[in-house]
C-alpha cells in the first residue's frame, strides 16, 4: 500500500551500515546499535539523564525503517475516518517533517481513494541529517502524483515569523504536526510548548481560509507508564490541553481519535480506531528481516477543522 514508503526505506537499507559510524575508523569497529541510540534518543532516562537528538547518519536511515510503517499507518487510517473533511488537492504544511513519514500516509490515501489528486508537501525540519531522504523523495515525487515537495530546514519555535509568512503566500489547507510537540518538549517546557502549539493554531486560522485541517499526532500510554516515568512528555498530555482550549470555539470543530492497542482506559482519547495491529503480509521480506520494525499503532489523534472565518 505505502509504495513511496517502501522505496525509502529500500534507501535506508542500502545506506545503512552494519558498523557504528561512531566506531568505524576505530581499531575495534562495534556492530550498529540504533535500536539502542533511537532509545537514549526518545527516552532521556536511557541516555543518563540527558538529552540527545537524531546526531547519526545511521540512526537516521535505522528510524525510518524501525517507524515509519507505524507512523504511516496511523496518518493513514485517520484520513479514512476524516474523509469527507479531506480537500481534492491537498497543500501539506508539515512542521517537523523528519523523514516524511506523513507524507507517506497523504500519498497512500490519496492513490487510494482520490487517484486523481495531486498532491503539494511543503516540510519543515530543523536538522540537515534528513537531507538525503528528502532529496529522494523530491527526485521520485513526480512518480506518485507530488506536485510539489519542498523542505526548508528551520527551527519551528524561533522562526515563527518566517513560518506565517509561508503560511500567508502558500496557503495550505492540511497542516501536519507528526509526533512534533512530545519531541519539542524534550528541549522546552511543557507549558511553553502548550503555550507555542496554542499560538499556532490561532495564528493559522487567521491567515488561512475555513476548511483548513491542523492534524496532529503523537504519543499515547496508560496512566501508570506516565506515573513510573514522570520526566517524559507524553504527546497526548498536549493534544488534550489544545482539545480543551478550542472546544468551545464555534468556529473550530474538534475531533479526537486513538488507538486502543491496551485494554487500560486511561488511553482514551475520543474515538477509538478500530484496529490496532500493523498488516506486515504487504511489507518486503528483506525489509521485515532487516528492520525491527513495530506491529502496532499507538498514537493519539488530534483533528481542529476551522469551520468559518474566525
Amino acid at each position: 500500500m505505502f509504495k513511496l514508503m517502501y522505496d525509502v526505506m529500500k534507501l535506508a537499507k542500502e545506506n545503512h551500515s552494519s558498523v557504528c559510524l561512531r566506531s568505524s575508523n576505530s581499531f575495534y569497529p562495534r556492530k550498529s546499535t540504533c535500536t539502542a541510540c533511537l532509545n537514549q534518543v526518545h527516552f532521556k532516562r536511557k541516555n543518563n539523564g540527558n538529552v540527545r537528538d537524531y546526531d547519526c547518519k545511521n540512526m537516521i536511515y535505522y528510524y525510518c525503517g524501525r517507524y515509519s510503517l507505524k507512523h504511516a499507518g496511523e496518518i493513514f487510517t485517520l484520513l479514512e475516518q476524516i474523509s469527507s473533511e479531506l480537500p481534492d488537492n491537498p497543500r501539506i504544511f508539515s512542521v517537523g517533517c523528519g523523514p516524511c513519514t506523513d507524507l507517506f500516509g497523504f500519498e497512500a490515501y490519496y492513490r487510494k481513494y482520490k487517484p486523481e489528486s495531486m498532491i503539494e508537501y511543503r516540510g519543515l525540519e530543523k536538522s540537515e541529517l534528513w537531507n538525503e531522504v528528502h532529496r529522494f523523495i523530491i527526485q521520485h515525487g513526480k512518480n506518485y502524483n507530488l506536485a510539489k515537495v519542498e523542505v526548508t530546514y528551520m527551527d519551528a519555535i524561533s522562526k515563527f515569523n518566517e513560518i506565517e509568512d509561508i503560511m500567508s503566500c502558500e496557503k495550505p489547507n492540511i497542516i501536519s504536526f507528526q509526533y512534533v510537540l512530545s519531541d519539542m518538549a524534550k528541549y522546552h517546557d511543557v507549558a511553553f510548548v502548550k503555550r507555542f502549539a496554542e499560538n499556532f493554531v490561532v495564528k493559522a486560522f487567521e491567515i488561512l481560509p475555513k476548511s483548513t485541517i491542523i492534524i496532529f499526532n503523537d504519543t499515547n500510554v496508560i496512566q501508570q507508564y506516565a506515573l513510573r516515568n514522570p520526566e517524559e512528555v507524553k504527546g497526548r498530555e498536549i493534544l488534550a490541553y489544545l482539545a480543551r482550549k478550542f472546544w468551545g470555539n464555534s468556529n473550530i470543530s474538534v475531533l479526537k481519535y486513538y488507538f486502543p492497542y491496551n485494554s487500560d482506559s486511561t488511553l482514551c482519547f475520543g474515538v477509538a480506531h478500530s484496529k490496532c495491529e500493523i498488516d506486515m503480509k504487504s511489507v518486503p521480506e528483506d525489509l521485515k528481516n532487516y528492520f525491527e520494525m513495530w506491529n502496532q499503532y499507538r498514537s493519539a489523534q488530534l483533528v481542529l477543522v476551522k469551520n468559518a472565518d474566525c
